[in-house]
Order: structure tokens, then C-alpha cells, then sequence
């Protein structure tokens, strides 16, 4: 089943890798808002994951702010992207890797920041990205997950059922109460929650993990 559903990933974040930049351009002005959030967690001492990172926007953003950011996804042709992407920067503190997020190859506790931007509701075992995600936090560190809840409203799971039909479906359809709580069951303890209008609520999420 695992191998099924990374093929199944792949192939769709692979086949939609050269038409992700252009998607983005519409919602720019909320990935601002939501790095601005973002900033606040992070300074020069903090080394730094994160996982689906697409075609490393984020990650090629934020790497002044930090020592160092690693950004991995599980399609090969979002990495290339990034990849491509990072050699016309002068940047030297990001590496861009293929993985798994349920399967993150770094050693335990390594990060101090993870990040997990809009991708838990697109996942089809979340729990499972939260439980490796875990293993390589430090205890100290934040884990901060940018989601949007599908399932909040009428509205909502209407938006997300028209979009699942043109082929980008939201595996996860939590409310806003519901993501909470899925959070809070992992063993993560929520330290920043706040709502973001939208016809489908996005929620800035930030939370340590407990024991």
C-alpha cells in the first residue's frame, strides 16, 4: 500500500511540478502574510526542514533569516525546480533533497524548525509525516503547518469537492476544531493557532511537541 500511495504521489506532484509557479502566483499574497508569520520563528542560530517543499519558494525565502534549510519533497521533478532555482541564487545554506515526509532520512532531533506548509491536508496518513516529523525535532522546537480545512463549512467541503474534480484532492477535509484536535492526538501542544479568512480556512498553526 505505502509503495502504491508514494507512486501515486509522485506521479501527481511530478506531472504538476511546471505549472505549480504559475498556480502560486494566484495566492501570493497569502504565502506573504503566511512567511511574515513564519519569520517570527526563526533567526540566525536555527537550523531548519522543510518537507513538501515544491519548488523550494519557501525554503529560497527564508534561508537569510536562518543558519541552515534543508527542504525535501517526494516528487523528483519539484526538486529539479528548486534545484534549478537555487543555482541562480547566491545562497549556500539550502540543500534540496527527494523524500518521503513519512520517512524523513535526517538524524533524530536535528532541526529546530520544521515546517509542513499546506501539506497535511493532501496526505493521505498524516499521522504518519507527524510522527517522523517528531523524531527529528528537538525537543525545544517548533513545528509549524500552515493547513487548510477543507471541511470547516458548507462552503468549504462545496470549493473542495469542485477542485478534487479537477484533480487536486484534499485527502484531509478537517474543520478548523477538528485540525486542532488532530494536532493535539499526535503528542503535538499547540503554542500559536490563528484563522486566516478564506472561503476555505487556512490555518497558521505553530506547536511543540510533547512526550
Amino acid at each position: 500500500m505505502d509503495i502504491n500511495r508514494q507512486n501515486l504521489e509522485k506521479k501527481f506532484w511530478n506531472n504538476f511540478a511546471k505549472k505549480y509557479d504559475p498556480f502560486m502566483k494566484n495566492v501570493k499574497q497569502t504565502y506573504d502574510l503566511l512567511l511574515e508569520k513564519i519569520k517570527k520563528y526563526l533567526d540566525k542560530s536555527k537550523n531548519i526542514l522543510e518537507i513538501a517543499t515544491g519548488t523550494g519558494n519557501i525554503a529560497l525565502e527564508l534561508a537569510v533569516y536562518v543558519n541552515k534549510i534543508c527542504g525535501c519533497d517526494i516528487s523528483p521533478e519539484m526538486i529539479k525546480i528548486a534545484t534549478e532555482k537555487l543555482k541562480k541564487t547566491k545562497l549556500n545554506n539550502i540543500e534540496f533533497h527527494v523524500m518521503d515526509a513519512y520517512n524523513i532520512d535526517y538524524a533524530e532531533e536535528s532541526f529546530d524548525v520544521v515546517i509542513a506548509s499546506n501539506a497535511l491536508h493532501i496526505m493521505i496518513h498524516p499521522e504518519k509525516a507527524l510522527k517522523s516529523i517528531r523524531n527529528v525535532l528537538k525537543s525545544d522546537g517548533i513545528f509549524i503547518t500552515p493547513t487548510y480545512c477543507h471541511g470547516n463549512s458548507l462552503i468549504s467541503r462545496t470549493i473542495s469537492m469542485i477542485i478534487s474534480i479537477a484533480g487536486f484532492k484534499a485527502y484531509q477535509k478537517w474543520s478548523i476544531t477538528s485540525f486542532r484536535t488532530f494536532l493535539e492526538s499526535n503528542n503535538y501542544k499547540i503554542v500559536d493557532f490563528e484563522i486566516i479568512s478564506d472561503k476555505i480556512p487556512l490555518v497558521f498553526a505553530a506547536s511543540k511537541k510533547t512526550d
